[in-house]
């Protein structure tokens, strides 16, 4: 009898332990928290916990922004990144607005973005160089909505600019960086081959309001195009630009016209990403010693 007594004890003791606070807070500050993020862990992670994270976590709401940042070590990687975030885009079920690509975006990748995506308005791409060149071209032409492009050492055609300004009529920011090597043109003498892209941009994305083109080959020359072809501008981003050489008059200009703007010399700090060449050294002043 003392032993069921000892047993009954236990059993209504347990009955009385509370579940921990956090297991009863509502879903929809769950699904806040998830948010927060990136979309591997949401899916390698977050979504193995509960059933109720489970349940949060398929919700499309919950894709409207997909966040794939990596450390760009694919090999050594258990998942295959484009599997993954094609998964991603079919739960968004049409809903994405954001997303954002690092190391392993190819073209039809992109064309599957922009077939499911029609709502896109925020596309960033890293770390890509050449693989998603051409698709890039085919996927704007099917993003309407697109507000802002961001493409950090992953290149784009005159084309590719050219398609934007006829198929993005609300891209206000767009962001092209390369580190010094990667510069398109960088390797030429010829002055048009360098501005091939600032030319672009003056020529077809009038309605820009945030430019960003770190370490681009242009000169003056292109710099003026711009300043001419983009009267909207807010913040203009010139870091790395070694063969930009501000004067007085055009120095002027640019204060007179932007109310942000980052010069050549500027600092490099606060980037998300590296923009050194191959061999040289941590010390940021480096990067400057050529000038």
């Amino acid at each position: 009898m003392n032993r069921k007594g000892k047993l009954k004890g236990k059993t209504k003791k347990a009955s009385m332990v509370k579940k921990p606070p956090w297991l009863e807070l509502e879903e929809n500050v769950w699904a806040n928290i998830l948010h927060k993020l990136g979309a591997i862990e949401i899916l390698e992670t977050a979504q193995k916990v509960c059933t109720t994270w489970r349940r949060i976590c398929k919700e499309p709401s919950m894709w409207r922004i997909i966040n794939m940042t990596n450390d760009g070590d694919l090999s050594d990687m258990d998942y295959d990144l484009e599997e993954m975030c094609r998964y991603a885009i079919d739960r968004s079920q049409g809903e994405l607005v954001d997303i954002n690509l690092e190391y392993f975006a190819t073209g039809p990748l992109l064309e599957n973005i922009a077939q499911r995506s029609g709502k896109l308005k925020r596309l960033s791409i890293a770390c890509c160089y050449g693989m998603v060149c051409e698709g890039l071209v085919e996927a704007v032409q099917k993003l309407p909505l697109l507000e802002e492009l961001s493409l950090t050492h992953t290149t784009i055609t005159t084309e590719g600019i050219e398609a934007l300004g006829l198929s993005c009529p609300r891209l206000k920011s767009f962001k092209l960086n390369n580190s010094l090597y990667m510069g398109s043109g960088d390797y030429f003498e010829n002055e048009n081959v360098r501005n091939e892209e600032a030319l672009a941009i003056a020529k077809n994305l009038p309605t820009l309001h945030h430019l960003q083109l770190i370490g681009n080959s242009m000169t003056n020359k292109g710099l003026e195009a711009i300043l001419d072809g983009c009267p909207h501008l807010v913040s203009l981003d010139l870091r790395l630009c070694k063969y930009v050489s501000l004067n007085e008059v055009l120095s002027s200009r640019i204060s007179a016209q932007i109310k942000d703007v980052k010069h050549p010399h500027d600092s490099l700090s606060g980037l998300d990403f590296s923009f050194k060449a191959c061999g040289e050294e941590d010390d940021e002043d480096d990067v400057f010693d050529d000038y």
